[in-house]
C-alpha cells in the first residue's frame, strides 16, 4: 500500500486506513461499533492535568487549532491517551463557509482517525458531523449501525438555519444508523426529548464556567 514502506515518508498518511473496508460515495473507512457511554469527559487539551485518567474520557469538541497537529503525529499522544477509559474521536469542523472539498476532507479525517484509533486498541465513540442538506448524501458513511455515536450541539441553536440543519441531521442520523446511544456534547436541546437514546454531557465552555463558579 505504501510506495516506500516507511511510515515517516508517507505524507498522505495512507497507513492510517490500511486494511479498512471503504464504503460510500467518498470511500470512507467503515468503523466498528461500541456500546460505551462516556463519563467525566475532558477535552484533548485538558488531558495532561487529569489525576485519574482511567475514570475519564477524552473528546475533541474544542477549537480545531488545539488539535490540528494530532492528524500528523497522533502516535505522540498514544501513551498518554491509553491511560483514559476511551476517546470520542476527532471533530475536524464542517462549516457552510468552507469550500465543499474542505468539508469532505474534514469529515474524511474524522472517519480515518477513528479507524486508526480503533486499530490501535482504543475504545472509540465515532463522531457524526454535517453542515448542509447536501451532506446527508454521504456524511454518515462509515459510521457503525447500532452503536454509540457522538454529536455536538455547540452553536447549533444560534440561528433558525443552523437549528433546522442540526435537527434534520439528528433525525436522518437516527434513521440511517439507529444509534443505541446518541452522545450529545453541549446544552440540552428540548427538541431531542422525543428520542430515548440521548445522553448529554457538558462541553468545554460549560465545564470551564462551572469550575469558575466553584472557584476551581
Amino acid at each position: 500500500m505504501l510506495k516506500t514502506g516507511i511510515r515517516k515518508y508517507d505524507i498522505f498518511k495512507m497507513y492510517y486506513w490500511h486494511g479498512a473496508t471503504l464504503v460510500g460515495k467518498y470511500r470512507l473507512p467503515q468503523l466498528n461499533p461500541t456500546q460505551s457511554i462516556p463519563c467525566n469527559v475532558i477535552g484533548y487539551n485538558e488531558r495532561k492535568g487529569v489525576r485519574d485518567p482511567e475514570n475519564h474520557w477524552v473528546d475533541f469538541f474544542i477549537d480545531d487549532a488545539l488539535f490540528e497537529g494530532f492528524w500528523n503525529h497522533p502516535e505522540m499522544s498514544f501513551d498518554n491517551l491509553k491511560k483514559f477509559a476511551g476517546i470520542i474521536t476527532t471533530d475536524y469542523s464542517m462549516h457552510p463557509e468552507l469550500l465543499p472539498g474542505q468539508n469532505i476532507w474534514n469529515c474524511t479525517r474524522n472517519r480515518v482517525m477513528a479507524f486508526y484509533l480503533q486499530m490501535n486498541g482504543f475504545d472509540v465513540i465515532p463522531v457524526a458531523t454535517w453542515c448542509e442538506e447536501a451532506d446527508f448524501e454521504w456524511c454518515f458513511d462509515g459510521l457503525p449501525e447500532n452503536s454509540s455515536i457522538a454529536i455536538s450541539s455547540n452553536g447549533c441553536m444560534s440561528s433558525p438555519y443552523s437549528k433546522r440543519i442540526f435537527l434534520t441531521g439528528v433525525s436522518k442520523l437516527q434513521a440511517a444508523k439507529t444509534p443505541t446511544h446518541l452522545i450529545v456534547c453541549g446544552r440540552n436541546v428540548p427538541e431531542l426529548d422525543e428520542y430515548d437514546n440521548v445522553h448529554y454531557y457538558p462541553c468545554f465552555s460549560q465545564r470551564w464556567k462551572e469550575r469558575a463558579a466553584n472557584g476551581k
